[in-house]
């Protein structure tokens, strides 16, 4: 069992059922769910010991946050419990032509509020093996930034993992290139990015992206090659790791995942697959990513584990993934679709 620690906001997901719009219904159906609490969802189901860094309101609110991090197994001492707010998001489900929407509400949380003088950090990291953050906590506040910065460097200089989902949120940044400008320090201290945008990689007139016209889906692959190289190189990753998407409709999709490690990029074959709820894809192909190099398997099956995750949960209504070793092991080896008897 390895431990892996994160820090992120938990948020209240509100729903309308059955594919309505918000203006159509007067009953929202609620879970719990945000990125990092995500991940670690789905690591504490394959088998890993698992703590999130967090702040939650001290009400009933609160304590029925409480009630959710322990029925999922995920660690609760660096939880403050301070102010008022829980943040919020309201997530209208798309079918077919008419796409998913998501509008947040989460400014004044309890997190949102929080910064580095808040907590305690001695021993934060004790007995930990990988630190796990994303992009949208930096991109909350600037306390928030600095928090993440400050836990990044920390964990890199006891020698922990670090991995680093980009997860650009448009809404939660002035621009893209203002995301790319704040997070590329962050990736310095990283040793796993997920994701390729928004990065700044320094060309000759702009970035070098952009200039060699890099854009999904891949389908130059030396291309593609060369842009992983020098992102490697620059900001000293181990691994890089995306995913890729085509969609026919809502509902549908063509799902591939890349994985660059020791200058090789290693894929998966392109599958089609039928969407139940989309929400925590990204996430659940991180934690497998996690779970795979964690476990110091070859390249090829970390990143085939990951897919897995990643298929997996479209299947899955809610945020969090639902999701045990066997069943990704049915799908790495003896994949059917067939009754389980």
């Amino acid at each position: 069992m390895k431990k892996v620690v994160s820090l992120g906001e938990i948020l209240l997901r509100l729903s309308p059922p059955q594919y309505q719009t918000l203006t159509q219904v007067n009953q929202l159906d609620c879970q719990f769910g945000g990125s990092e609490l995500n991940v670690l969802a789905t690591l504490a189901q394959l088998g890993h010991q698992v703590s999130l860094i967090s702040v939650i309101p001290d009400n009933d609110l609160g304590r029925m946050t409480e009630q959710f991090l322990f029925s999922k197994q995920i660690g609760q001492d660096y939880i403050l419990r301070k102010g008022h707010r829980l943040g919020l998001y309201f997530y209208q489900k798309g079918f077919s032509l008419r796409a998913s929407r998501v509008t947040y509400d989460r400014k004044y949380s309890a997190f949102w509020e929080s910064k580095l003088a808040d907590f305690d950090f001695a021993k934060v990291f004790d007995g930990a093996d990988w630190f796990h953050v994303s992009g949208i906590t930096p991109a909350l506040t600037t306390d928030l930034y600095d928090l993440t910065y400050f836990l990044m460097e920390k964990a890199q200089g006891l020698g922990i993992k670090i991995s680093f989902d980009l997860n650009f949120r448009a809404s939660l940044w002035d621009s893209f290139q203002d995301a790319r400008e704040k997070l590329s320090p962050l990736l310095k201290l990283a040793d796993v990015c997920i994701g390729l945008e928004p990065i700044d990689l320094v060309g000759q007139d702009g970035d070098l992206k952009d200039e060699l016209g890099l854009s999904r889906p891949y389908k130059d692959q030396e291309l593609l090659k060369q842009v992983l190289k020098e992102l490697a190189e620059r900001y000293q990753l181990e691994s890089i790791a995306f995913t890729q998407r085509e969609s026919t409709h809502t509902n549908e999709y063509q799902l591939k995942a890349f994985l660059y490690q020791n200058g090789q990029l290693y894929k998966t074959e392109k599958a089609g697959i039928q969407v139940l709820d989309r929400v925590g894809t990204g996430d659940a192909f991180t934690a497998g990513l996690i779970h795979g190099l964690l476990n110091q398997s070859p390249a090829q099956l970390v990143l085939d584990t990951a897919m897995s995750c990643f298929k997996f949960k479209h299947t899955i209504e809610g945020d969090i993934n639902v999701v045990t070793k066997h069943d990704i092991e049915q799908l790495l080896y003896q994949e059917s679709h067939e009754i389980k008897r």
